[in-house]
This record gives structure tokens, sequence and C-alpha cells, in this order.
């Protein structure tokens, strides 16, 4: 659904959670299968990484990189987020 077409791994589970904060609320879109767990979290983790970074998690790796996304409201935010997941997942298909 995600990619337009038949995607190699079977199954996944796709978290998204809001807990709305004084300040700056908490939110998280997270993709996970059996080969990778990637998303976008909005928290105070990685402060230096800016408001919002990417995580995406392989048995080799951990990486953790901006996330240039300043929506605020939840929506919105869920909303980019699925917009870029396509292309995320394209890059952890390996041949």
């Amino acid at each position: 659904m995600f990619l337009g077409r038949r995607f190699r791994r079977q199954q996944a589970t796709f978290e998204v959670a809001w807990r709305p904060r004084a300040g700056t609320d908490v939110q998280r879109v997270q993709w996970a299968d059996d080969a990778v767990s990637l998303g976008w979290h909005k928290d105070n983790d990685h402060e230096d990484l800016g408001t919002t970074h990417f995580q995406i998690k392989t048995d080799e790796d951990l990486v953790h990189e901006p996330g240039h996304l300043e929506a605020e409201a939840p929506l919105s935010f869920l909303e980019i987020c699925l917009q870029r997941l396509p292309a995320k997942l394209e890059e952890t298909i390996t041949d």
C-alpha cells in the first residue's frame, strides 16, 4: 500500500504516537519489520539533531540523523511521515 507495489517483507508493525506536553508534544511514527526499524521521532532524545530526528535500526547499525520535519500539528506530522515512508523503505531493499 505504501509503495504502490508488492513489498518483499510481508509482515510489519506501524506505530503512531502523540503525547501532548507543555512546550513541545512528543510524536513518533515508527515502521518495523524483520529487516529494519525506522521512523521519525519528535522528542528530547537527540536535541543536537533538531526538533525531530529520523532513526533507522538494522541488525548491524543504529543511525540517528536530523529529521527535517518541523510540523507541530499531529496530523501534519503523520501526513509528512507517510509521504516520506515509501522512499525510506525503498532504501532498505537489497537485491
